[in-house]
């Protein structure tokens, strides 16, 4: 029993040596140690990693200045172009006594000068917002836009802008 038991002691003896020397043997926190130590990361992975950082402000930096000295020169340098004019859409018509004109769903009209009516509903007054009804005179200066088809009849003459 004696012999057993030293037996048993000898080899967990041996195996604890051995352990140790393996644990001695590997070199602790290198570059090809799974683990990361402390001074790895305060040590050369943050040089890198700040580089990295420096080089990508700096293009950022130099591409903006770019973008911003080209937006200040287009702003006190204008182009000798003028801008265009605003596109017109609107038609003049000129409607006599009794005259009438349709205006399809969705059309704009404006009275310029002179009275006319609504010959038929589906007009809206879009300056009031409010609708118009059959036989309504139309207001000078609004703007009318048809919500269905409808005409407008000219009580004397008038002048008006359709689109």
């Amino acid at each position: 029993m004696k012999q057993l038991l030293f037996k048993t002691t000898a080899a967990a003896l041996a195996l604890t040596a051995l352990a140790a020397a393996a644990s001695f043997a590997l070199p602790a926190a290198s570059a090809d140690d799974p683990l990361v130590s402390l001074s790895y990361l305060t040590g050369s992975y943050r040089t890198g990693l700040l580089s990295d950082v420096d080089v990508a402000v700096a293009a950022a930096k130099k591409q903006l200045s770019a973008d911003f000295t080209a937006q200040a020169a287009a702003l006190t340098n204008p182009s000798s172009t003028p801008p265009s004019a605003a596109r017109n859409d609107f038609e003049t018509l000129n409607l006599t006594s009794g005259q009438s004109t349709p205006v399809t769903a969705g059309g704009e009209l404006l009275v310029v000068s002179g009275q006319a009516t609504a010959a038929a509903a589906g007009l809206v007054d879009a300056t009031a917002g409010a609708p118009v009804a059959k036989g309504t005179a139309l207001l000078a200066n609004h703007l009318y836009v048809a919500s269905a088809d409808s005409s407008v009849q000219s009580g004397e003459s008038c002048q008006l802008l359709v689109k």
